[in-house]
């Protein structure tokens, strides 16, 4: 901060006279309550708020709406930072890590910063125990609550008011890619990478607002009781290439998947295999995946 320095001038030798009397202090400076007009067109008295915040993990959901909707996803994979990349161990994990070469990790965030940035799910609900702590992604299935009239909204009969009939994908968008301080693509890749998800865990609740925080699932209840989705993929292989196709990651037959379905994963069952013959430099390699929820039905 810049300050001014102020010099005041004294004037030696003047006379300093008052005449007359001299008037009383009077305490008249205050302003009156309940009048903007004097007070410059907002009245007294006045508020204003402070918000103290704190958070822990990914907090923000993807932002899609609808009795059936992909609430959560993984918003980052971090596989960290390293040394340089040794062909003898072409596996690195979620938690940043090389496996089985840890004098190769430097940081385990791949920006360089001491944090991992892949987020776990925290979370009190017994029913998703098998999900505590893991990487996560989200389905909430509301469907039960749609109305007869939405319901016949659809002129070919197909849409009803009973949970399921949906299927969970996930595909990789392009190889890893070299990018530059903008965050923008060299065009120098590392081809042929890949990236697996092992053992699905999954998990199903009925209080879905407590879980998503959402407004939107405020005040929703099971139809009745709950039901599994059966369909769960354990291993989940991706190309990181521009023709990776869908891989299923969950598929909920009919009457199956009412509420927040959770699907996770370890960070250490989370892996990155680049080819052995991979030439890397100095940098950040990025890739996106697209997860994809779908009933099918046109």
């Amino acid at each position: 901060m810049k300050f001014k320095k102020y010099t005041g001038l004294m004037i030696a030798g003047a006379a300093l006279l008052s005449i007359g009397a001299i008037a009383p202090l009077t305490a008249n400076a205050a302003t009156v309550e309940g009048n903007a007009e004097i007070n410059g067109g907002q009245a007294l008295p006045q508020d204003a708020q402070t918000t103290a915040g704190i958070s822990f993990g990914q907090t923000s959901p993807t932002g899609n709406t609808g009795y059936l909707r992909l609430q959560m996803v993984p918003k980052i994979l971090d596989f960290g930072n390293h040394e340089q990349f040794f062909s003898e161990y072409p596996i690195f994990t979620a938690d940043g890590k090389n496996v089985a070469k840890d004098d190769n990790n430097r940081y385990p965030n791949y920006k360089s910063g001491s944090t991992n940035l892949t987020a776990i799910l925290n979370t009190d609900d017994a029913a998703l125990a098998n999900v505590q702590g893991k990487v996560w992604t989200t389905v909430v299935d509301k469907q039960t609550t749609r109305t007869a009239d939405e319901n016949a909204k659809d002129t070919t009969g197909k849409t009803d008011s009973a949970a399921g009939t949906w299927t969970l994908n996930v595909k990789a968008d392009g190889p890893l890619s070299l990018v530059n301080d903008a965050g923008e693509s060299t065009g120098k890749t590392i081809d042929d990478a890949t990236l697996t998800l092992l053992n699905t865990a999954y998990g199903q609740t009925g209080d879905v607002y407590a879980l998503t925080n959402e407004t939107q699932d405020d005040g929703f209840t099971p139809s009745g009781a709950l039901t599994a989705v059966s369909d769960l993929t354990n291993t989940i292989s991706m190309n990181l290439t521009g023709s990776d196709t869908n891989h299923q990651v969950a598929s909920a037959a009919a009457g199956e998947g009412e509420g927040a379905n959770v699907f996770g994963w370890n960070k250490t069952n989370i892996k990155l295999v680049l080819p052995k013959t991979s030439v890397v430099e100095n940098g950040i390699y990025e890739t996106t995946l697209t997860w994809t929820l779908a009933t099918g039905l046109n």
